[in-house]
């Protein structure tokens, strides 16, 4: 504590300033008279104070106290109207003053804590700082952790000329042809959860039964072992996967200060996901690796890591094993949603659900009905569900980029100097009706034809230029798969227990449901 005040005092030059802990206002003194004379103190909301008139003249402005948004209104008439107070109920959401609902600029600036974030709302300011000006925005603001290695070695956290090497090595592991290699291993989980649904009809919880395939496929694909998680209760690898991404006070809170303020990562020592999960998976990569016989191959991931286990950076096993760790996150999570939150809108839209049936047992004909890797890439209208699901549900609601070379925006005055962070809120974009015409509705036709991206990026879920998700291809395979298998002998229906509509966890960095995603599975005649 006396560290983080003592940072602060070297940095602000007023005689006073005042910050938030948790939701709880603190006045700072810096000044010796002011120190003095305790009556002197304002009460709360100082009239010197961020939230009087001196200061900002705005109606009203908001700001985030770890996740929580506050909307401060100065205004008397709207104070009357507690409706407003809607606008901050999401982060970075499309009902927020990030979205064109009510910030008309093309960009904005706020401060979370004593940090500057810069908020793009312009779709080819998206693309310049994705793709064109791509040198002055390579790293991540996410914290890279230097107090664990296993962490240190997630591609996400990665910086520059780290990242820029270890992507090199990683980004073959998904390669068409690896991808078609390792299908047998992601088929084999599909058959695993057809054979569970003929005797579990419902009511099922679908992103539970979405994360139990998920868990299969990374298992065997990335570590090796297969962990019946169809057949065993409480599997051990399910529940550990289970204390990384399900929500919790303690997940909710690391993850948000990673990042929110990332300087406090290291000096705390805050793990972004449970260390005990971290340390189980590291040991069951390496006891497979080291079990493997050099000369035989098995067509996973581990194939391509005890190759790079042969070089610098990756002869470390700690260092190699958090490339497998990552290897699971980034594909488990996305997976798993995808697939729930595909399964949820099929049972709402049976049109839909019905043309997807049939374009698929349509192309099972041409393969003597087996669901192979030419079978999964024919059915193009599943591809269609996949990306609208991943529109209306992506995994992430925004993207956060860290300037590293001062940036001038383009046609404007404005300078985005080194070190602040970029938040380009996709969710945003994707359920603006400007660019997605009524934004709540499923719609899988809005992919019929490819996103005109000339003009700007309005679509990227798995982020976009060099830092997108290398594991795009892996993770919408995975979960065209579980599709295919689904409604090829079942039909998916609500039931009582489903939501009409899907509210998120707001004290999650993902994009979770609140509620349980309850559907029915109905065999077909």
């Amino acid at each position: 504590m006396a560290e983080w005040l003592r940072d602060y005092y070297n940095t602000v030059q007023e005689k006073f300033f005042g910050l938030y802990v948790f939701d709880e206002p603190f006045f700072v003194v810096k000044d010796p008279e002011i120190a003095k004379n305790g009556n002197s103190l304002p009460s709360k909301f100082y009239s010197n104070s961020l939230f009087s008139n001196n200061t900002v003249q705005e109606k009203f402005l908001g700001l985030y106290v770890f996740d929580e948004p506050f909307f401060i209104v100065k205004d008397p008439k709207i104070a009357k109207n507690f409706l407003l107070l809607q606008l901050f109920t999401r982060k970075f959401y499309s009902n927020s003053p990030f979205s064109n609902n009510t910030v008309q600029e093309k960009f904005l600036g706020l401060y979370v804590f004593d940090e500057p974030f810069f908020v793009v709302k312009d779709p080819e300011i998206a693309k310049n700082i994705t793709i064109r000006d791509f040198q002055h925005f390579t790293d991540r603001q996410v914290s890279g952790p230097s107090h664990d290695v296993l962490q240190q070695n997630f591609l996400f956290f990665q910086k520059s000329d780290v990242w820029k090497s270890a992507r090199t090595k990683v980004t073959p592991a998904f390669t068409a042809g690896k991808m078609k290699a390792m299908y047998h291993l992601i088929d084999a989980s599909g058959r695993d959860l057809s054979r569970w649904l003929e005797t579990n009809a419902g009511p099922v919880e679908a992103k539970e039964l979405a994360a139990k395939y998920s868990t299969n496929v990374i298992a065997k694909c990335a570590f090796g072992i297969d962990p019946e998680c169809f057949v065993r209760a409480k599997p051990m690898f399910r529940e550990m996967g289970r204390r990384f991404f399900d929500f919790s006070w303690r997940n909710g809170f690391c993850q948000t200060l990673y990042f929110l303020k990332p300087r406090w990562v290291d000096r705390l020592k805050i793990d972004f996901v449970d260390g005990t999960s971290l340390k189980y998976f590291a040991g069951v990569f390496l006891d497979t690796l080291n079990s493997r016989v050099d000369d035989v191959k098995h067509n996973d991931f581990i194939d391509l890591l005890k190759e790079l286990r042969k070089k610098e950076p990756f002869n470390d096993d700690q260092k190699l094993a958090g490339v497998a760790i990552q290897i699971f996150m980034a594909g488990f999570e996305p997976t798993a949603s995808t697939i729930a939150f595909t399964m949820y809108e099929f049972s709402l839209n049976k049109e839909v659900q019905d043309k997807a049936r049939e374009e698929v047992l349509g192309v099972l004909e041409k393969y003597n009905g087996e669901i192979t890797y030419e079978a999964a890439k024919d059915c193009t209208y599943l591809d269609m569900c996949m990306k609208e699901t991943i529109r209306k549900y992506p995994v992430l609601p925004f993207l956060d980029r860290a300037c590293t070379e001062n940036y001038k925006v383009p046609g404007t005055d404005v300078l985005i100097e080194k070190g602040t962070a970029v938040i380009i809120p996709m969710y945003g974009f994707q359920m603006d009706e400007q660019y997605f015409p009524d934004p709540y509705k499923y719609d899988p036709e809005r992919f019929r034809e490819k996103i005109d991206s000339d003009k700007g990026l309005i679509y990227m879920p798995f982020g976009e230029g060099p830092r997108i998700c290398p594991g795009e291809r892996f993770g919408l395979l995975t979960a065209k798969l579980a599709i295919m298998y689904t409604i090829r002998k079942f039909e998916i229906e609500k039931c009582e227990r489903t939501p009409e509509r899907v509210e998120f966890e707001p004290k999650s960095f993902l994009f979770q449901s609140k509620v349980g995603l309850y559907i029915n599975f109905k065999t077909l005649n």
